[in-house]
């Protein structure tokens, strides 16, 4: 371990006790409570390069900062946990379309919302999603926007006090799948459906063969939030990991 470097910013999680290796078909995701970690503000200090640093201070508000720093903290310690690595010598880079890589053989997709984090870690492509159920979002006016036809209605039949709940879990899923697919703004949202009680997700253009084989599924994460992810492996083996 490089002197430098408080003993804190490594064993912080303890990933050796809890987290075992990342194997074919495993998924890890990890949901964070962002407020707990508030004593390690310094960890931006060792380990965002330069780069990181300049994104992180085009951020408006604090909390969006805060966030952005820590879902990077995170992701390094755990790719160096995987790789049996330093975090400090993990470089995370951004493709074409802003998703992030690492050059290593994992997969990683990171969400937040509020003061919640969502990570997702995968040997194939993978998209995590999380959102606070607000209630003051018009969810018929964006769900007729941007949901399928059959998703609308599934939204709609819902009774009043159930609809809100209808509507993100629905939006989380695509939003997953958008990230995880990595085309952001390219995918129109109507083009595909997320409600298959298979997860398999159904496309509604002559699309498949251009973003292949997608399955989504909704995390139980915090009362007050919703969440999912996304993958194009269906016998992924799931394992969710609380860090709070």
């Amino acid at each position: 371990m490089c002197e430098k470097y408080p003993k804190y910013i490594f064993d912080s999680f303890k990933l050796s006790d809890k987290v075992a290796k990342l194997e074919d078909h495993h998924i890890h995701l990890f949901s964070v409570n962002s407020r707990i970690y508030d004593e390690k503000k310094s960890y931006s200090d060792y380990f965002l390069d330069d780069d990181e640093q300049n994104r992180a201070m085009q951020f408006r508000f604090r909390k969006d900062h805060d966030l952005f720093v820590l879902g990077r903290y995170i992701t390094k310690v755990i790719l160096s946990h995987y790789t049996d690595g330093s975090p400090e010598k993990v470089k995370i880079t951004l493709g074409e379309t802003g998703k992030p890589g690492s050059g290593l053989n994992f997969f990683f997709n990171i969400s937040h919302s509020e003061d919640q984090l969502l990570l997702g870690f995968s040997k194939s492509e993978i998209g995590v999603d999380i959102e606070k159920t607000d209630r003051k979002t018009n969810i018929e006016k964006i769900g007729q926007s941007h949901f399928s036809d059959t998703e609308y209605r599934y939204m709609m039949k819902c009774i009043d006090t159930k609809r809100a709940d209808a509507f993100f879990e629905i939006w989380t899923k695509k939003e997953s799948l958008i990230k995880g697919i990595g085309k952001g703004l390219h995918i129109p949202l109507k083009i595909f459906d997320v409600t298959s009680p298979n997860g398999m997700v159904l496309w509604k253009m002559p699309t498949e063969v251009n973003y292949g084989t997608w399955y989504v599924q909704n995390l139980a994460v915090k009362e007050g939030f919703k969440a999912a992810f996304a993958t194009p492996n269906p016998e992924c083996r799931l394992s969710l990991f609380m860090l709070r």
